[in-house]
């Protein structure tokens, strides 16, 4: 797959969310929404999730049938396992903002080849802002280029963060790096989307991001857009999730520093991870 390929896959996609993120702005705090739980109460699902990965994976079946697919609802396809072609899709990133009819969500796809991450995207269906990144060919908000900010002090930056569903329960809450990181910045941000979070780092509305217990949709589509756009982001495994540190270049080493003070066994802790 060439880079010519490449851009028309973002065409294509591009017309496949706005598609989708109409149908999700049309029943966006319906009263009678179908919402669901997963793993526990607050571990949500509606029906737009499902449709809206339903009609994403028809797509992908349609125009690259010989691919694998990881979606956050259905998980991997069992067909195309040994494919070297991954999408990683999440239909709805900030499901329960959007069960509560809060405007703030996303549909993030990515595709990688061999584990690398080729193309990017996530769609903000309320603000009509898709983000987008080709690998070697720079980061994008539609038809805009986009960059990091160059803020360089943390105490003057904008730090966004999130917390997990389970975090009653689960040692990977986050809360412990929240109170270190809070009152060291100069304003503290939560969307409730990991995948908003990173593109707002890419096209410098914020400067830096941290989160843990999280899964490859929440953050690979992202994770390319910051790079190209001239950022850092960082991936580590942590348990059965991922915890993520991003930023732009010269705030990435004073935030991973504040982080490494509260702990050195969490979050990535060098560039090159």
């Amino acid at each position: 797959m060439n880079t010519e390929d490449l851009y028309k896959i973002k065409n294509k996609i591009h017309k496949l969310v706005k598609e989708i993120g109409s149908y999700q702005l049309k029943n966006l705090g319906r009263h009678d929404l179908e919402i669901d739980s997963k793993s526990s109460a607050v571990d949500l699902v509606t029906e737009v999730d499902k449709e809206s990965e339903k009609r994403i994976i028809k797509f992908i079946q349609a125009h690259f049938p010989d691919h694998g697919i990881l979606g956050e609802e259905s998980g991997r396809s069992i067909t195309n396992k040994e494919s070297d072609y991954l999408w990683i899709i999440d239909p709805v990133d900030g499901t329960t903002n959007y069960a509560h009819g809060y405007p703030l969500f996303s549909i993030a796809i990515g595709l990688q080849y061999k584990e690398e991450t080729l193309f990017g995207s996530v769609y903000l269906p309320y603000m009509d802002d898709y983000f987008w990144a080709i690998q070697g060919e720079g980061a994008y908000l539609n038809n805009q280029s986009i960059q990091v900010s160059s803020y360089k002090s943390l105490d003057t930056s904008i730090i966004a963060t999130g917390f997990p569903y389970n975090k009653k329960t689960t040692e990977d809450n986050n809360l412990n790096y929240f109170a270190k990181i809070m009152p060291n910045v100069g304003g503290i941000r939560r969307s409730g989307s990991a995948c908003i979070d990173l593109v707002f780092v890419a096209s410098g509305r914020t400067e830096g991001y941290f989160e843990m217990y999280l899964n490859q949709w929440d953050f690979v589509p992202g994770q390319l857009i910051i790079r190209e756009a001239g950022g850092v982001c960082m991936s580590k495994p942590l348990r059965d999730r991922y915890a993520v540190v991003a930023g732009n270049p010269y705030i990435i080493d004073e935030l991973i520093q504040a982080l490494r003070e509260v702990s050195d066994r969490d979050y990535p802790l060098g560039k090159t991870e």
